[in-house]
């Protein structure tokens, strides 16, 4: 499976606003929808990056070390975008 531009949002707003729901909203997609690309992302990398309580999610170590890399590569696509 490869990994996806939106699988990588969705990580990285959940980690941002603690919790899959408040990702949803400033992405305009479902919960579902974010619980899933965040699932895929995890079973693609071979890890879990969220430990999960109730609603809240917190980072993991490794989930610490994947935010870095998420944040350098959604900043890269904004500046791809300013291509055109």
């Amino acid at each position: 499976m490869r990994i996806t531009l939106r699988q990588i949002e969705a990580f990285f707003w959940t980690a941002r606003l603690g919790s899959m729901r408040a990702a949803a909203v400033r992405l305009n997609f479902t919960q579902p929808a974010v619980s899933a690309r965040v699932r895929e992302l995890e079973e693609a990398l071979g890890v879990r990056l969220f430990a999960r309580t109730n609603q809240r999610v917190q980072l993991t170590p490794v989930g610490r070390q994947a935010m870095a890399y998420a944040e350098r590569l959604l900043s890269a696509g904004q500046e791809f975008e300013q291509l055109g």
